[in-house]
């Protein structure tokens, strides 16, 4: 379950609150006058929500999902560190 914590709280110990979004990778709501008003998430986190809306920027995105379902459930896959170094041996 989401944490919930008002401005005021986060305004306090808002270091508190960093290390343990950090150190657990669960979100924190943070609300003003009683409503959502911000999420605190993890860097890791974030960059996965931007890297999501890229790849589902582009139209055939559900047939690119598709496909890297199937491949997966096939077996053929690769380690994105064995395709980093892949990637870097051909330069």
């Amino acid at each position: 379950m989401d944490k919930i914590i008002p401005i005021s709280e986060f305004q306090v110990r808002a270091k508190k609150w960093v290390d343990q979004v950090r150190d657990t990778d669960q979100p924190v709501i943070i609300t003003q006058r009683g409503k959502p008003a911000a999420v605190l998430v993890s860097c890791d986190e974030y960059e996965g929500m931007q890297a999501t809306l890229d790849e589902m920027s582009y139209p055939d995105w559900k047939k690119r999902l598709a496909r890297a379902k199937r491949e997966l459930a096939a077996g053929k896959w690769q380690s994105l560190e064995s395709y980093t170094k892949e990637r870097a041996a051909k330069r």
